[in-house]
């Protein structure tokens, strides 16, 4: 629910269906104890998922994810990431480096940190990992669980995970850039024009699925817009009733010759007579009505 209201633009007078079922506004709907909808127009919202001086998210998810996930995994995941900012309502706010999987060796405060941890490497070659331990002020205490990650290699990208990264991160700004639907102006519009699919208590929890209804919208582009998040490691298989006979194609960014991130165009699969998705593992597909 929470993701869902963050795609939905925290937007109070939203309505959607809960995992439970119910239809709330999204003001309705408890986030430690506050309104998990509190903003009344989507241009009052700044959606993120790594931002100034805390975590990048590539540390967050060196911490997070098994450490036997792959390098190549590891860029996907920071994708995903990229992607939820990307197909949410209200201004999309990307922290500088996070589309070459910027790292601060694991400092989660780097405000006084110099250039030793906060530097970019335009080379595309470094992404900062394994700069050696963060500063003591901040990360001292668990230096001891710091050490053994930053001392794995493994975790480290290549150069070609960052370029793949990067790469990746273009063609999802092609994506949003090409409707107005990812950004819409006006809360009612969110109302009338966003939904989610795969929602109540029988949902799949790996996967976000949200429609968007392009009719008559100036600048959307497509006459529907269907996105996918899969967050799981493993493809998923959905049946949308509401969605059988509609014919959907790949969005054009992600069915382009010479697309970063290829698994949409090789391993997604629409059958429209049964209205069923399958969507590759820890992969954003969008899929259009032109």
């Amino acid at each position: 629910d929470m993701a869902r209201v963050g795609l939905a633009g925290t937007l109070r007078d939203v309505r959607m269906t809960t995992f439970a079922g119910d239809s709330k506004r999204l003001a309705a709907i408890d986030y430690a104890g506050q309104p998990a909808g509190y903003a009344a127009q989507p241009g009052e919202v700044v959606n993120y998922v790594e931002n100034h001086d805390n975590p990048t998210l590539f540390d967050i998810l060196a911490l997070k994810l098994p450490r036997d996930t792959s390098r190549e995994d590891r860029a996907r995941v920071q994708l995903l990431g990229a992607a939820f900012v990307g197909f949410s309502q209200g201004i999309a706010y990307y922290h500088a480096g996070m589309e070459v999987l910027r790292s601060k060796s694991l400092d989660r405060n780097s405000f006084n940190s110099g250039d030793w941890f906060n530097r970019l490497d335009w080379t595309y070659t470094d992404n900062g990992f394994g700069a050696g331990l963060p500063p003591a002020s901040d990360n001292g205490k668990d230096w001891a669980l710091l050490k053994p990650v930053l001392a794995d290699a493994s975790i480290k990208p290549r150069p070609e995970d960052i370029a793949w990264m990067r790469e990746a991160f273009n063609d999802l700004l092609r994506i949003r850039s090409s409707s107005t639907l990812f950004r819409m102006r006006s809360s009612k519009d969110v109302e009338a024009r966003l939904s989610f699919r795969n929602v109540g208590p029988q949902q799949n929890p790996v996967v976000i699925a949200a429609h968007l209804d392009g009719n008559g919208y100036a600048g959307a582009g497509f006459r529907e817009i269907l996105y996918f998040i899969n967050v799981s490691p493993k493809a998923q298989t959905m049946a949308l009733p509401e969605e059988r006979k509609k014919p959907y194609v790949l969005h054009p960014v992600q069915r382009a010759t010479g697309v970063a991130d290829t698994r949409p165009a090789r391993d997604a699969h629409y059958d429209m007579r049964r209205g069923r998705f399958t969507i590759p593992p820890r992969t954003a597909v969008v899929y259009v009505i032109e």
